[in-house]
């Protein structure tokens, strides 16, 4: 009897405190050394006393050493969180390596409206792959300059037997329309003679009659 009422009794003192829950989770879809890493936090209170001083601590899991903060910053501190609210935070890091990464939940602390200090953490991520500079490029980046020198190596395998056919097909156009006035002329010249003769048998006739 004795522990039920202990289990009752706890049971309603953690319903008159405040209750954090911390939700950690990055925003990119690839991460990669020397790029920008955004990392969002969401704590919401669903408790129903407001959270005083309520401290946000992710150091742990960004070592100086192999992440620079580029924006923002790795703690946050808020004065308090009301019952059924939320506050967000966000921070921009860069990696400086490659590998794989253990995204360990971040800390928050906070104190009840007695002054007790309590403690979460967030939400785990587990390990995550960093890529590195080399196989992000790889994978992701437009490859510009593979593709002029694709271009580069393509063109006189093109070019030239363009130009080869264009000079072929000009010079037998030239000499299609030489041919073709050349044939037009003896026509014509065909033609004038026919009817000179023509002409000079009907003058003898007519000269023989008379």
């Amino acid at each position: 009897m004795s522990i039920l009422f202990v289990i009752l009794f706890a049971a309603v003192a953690a319903q008159e405190n405040p209750i954090l829950l911390a939700s950690k989770d990055f925003l990119n879809d690839v991460i990669a050394e020397d790029k920008h890493l955004t990392m969002h936090y969401v704590i919401h209170n669903i408790g129903t006393e407001v959270a005083n001083d309520v401290v946000v601590d992710d150091t742990a899991g960004f070592p100086a050493g192999e992440f620079e903060v580029v924006s923002g910053a790795l703690s946050a501190t808020f004065d308090s969180i009301q019952a059924g609210a939320n506050v967000s935070h966000a921070v921009v890091l860069k990696p400086l390596t490659s590998g794989m990464h253990n995204f360990v939940p971040a800390m928050i602390k906070y104190k009840n409206p007695s002054g007790d200090e309590l403690v979460t953490f967030s939400s785990f991520l587990d390990n995550n792959p960093i890529l590195s500079t080399t196989e992000y490029n790889r994978k992701h980046s437009p490859h510009l300059v593979d593709w002029l020198i694709f271009v580069g190596l393509c063109t006189p395998v093109l070019l030239i037997p363009f130009l080869m056919w264009h000079s072929s097909h000009s010079k037998y156009e030239s000499l299609a329309a030489k041919a073709k006035k050349l044939k037009s002329s003896d026509l014509r010249s065909c033609v004038t003679f026919d009817l000179c003769i023509s002409g000079l048998i009907g003058w003898v006739s007519e000269f023989h009659d008379s």
